[in-house]
């Protein structure tokens, strides 16, 4: 009887979770003309791609923290998501002490000089790129990308993207790549199923950072 409890009640927590009504919006991520040079080419194709949705109220962030390492004198992963205002832990898992900082914007911040076993939080409420750095180690560097949606997914020029569990409604689609223009595109999601929107970055003469 016990046990039939617990399964019911795991059973329930899941819907909780998972909205009654979702559907999911999937697509291919290729890049159209992103660099005249085939060398420019080449490098845009391994670059980080992040797609999210953007139209009801998204405002609370996870609860899970994310975590940025610093090991053998570098930031792991030097790439990394983070919804506006989740908590991100930095621990220095290195032999040696860091200063990790970052001089962006209005998401400045330094968590000061701590050693070995130790560790610092910081989060954003600010969305678009952070560049994070070490003062005392120069060569480390790391980027975060903030987006203001749990509704989000990081992937490369190539490959198929799927973003899942989203409530009906319309949104804007938004794609940000390191050489290409920061795409935007309505799309209305469905109460269940899924929505094709393949995503086609095109060259930006500038560097685009922001998520707007």
């Amino acid at each position: 009887m016990i046990r039939r409890l617990i399964v019911a009640a795991s059973v329930l927590s899941v819907f909780a979770v998972v909205p009654v009504n979702a559907g999911t919006v999937s697509g291919k991520i290729k890049l159209s003309n992103v660099s005249a040079t085939s060398t420019s080419q080449a490098v845009g194709e391994k670059e980080n791609v992040v797609i999210w949705l953007e139209g009801q109220d998204q405002s609370k962030p996870p609860d899970t923290a994310l975590k940025i390492s610093q090991k053998n004198l570098q930031f792991s992963p030097d790439f990394l998501v983070a919804v506006k205002g989740q908590k991100i832990d930095m621990p220095n898992d290195d032999d040696v002490a860091h200063n990790v900082f970052s001089f962006t914007g209005m998401s400045q911040f330094n968590l000061g000089v701590y050693a070995k076993g130790e560790f610092r939080s910081v989060s954003f409420d600010k969305t678009g790129i952070v560049d994070v750095f070490c003062s005392i180690h120069r060569q480390m560097h790391a980027r975060i990308f903030v987006v203001p949606t749990r509704y989000f997914v990081n992937s490369v020029p190539g490959q198929s993207f799927t973003i899942s569990d989203v409530p009906p409604g319309r949104y804007v689609l938004k794609a940000w790549h390191e050489r290409s223009r920061m795409l935007e595109r309505t799309v209305v999601v469905p109460r269940s199923g899924v929505i094709t929107e393949n995503v086609v970055l095109e060259n930006a003469p500038t560097t685009a950072t922001a998520a707007k």
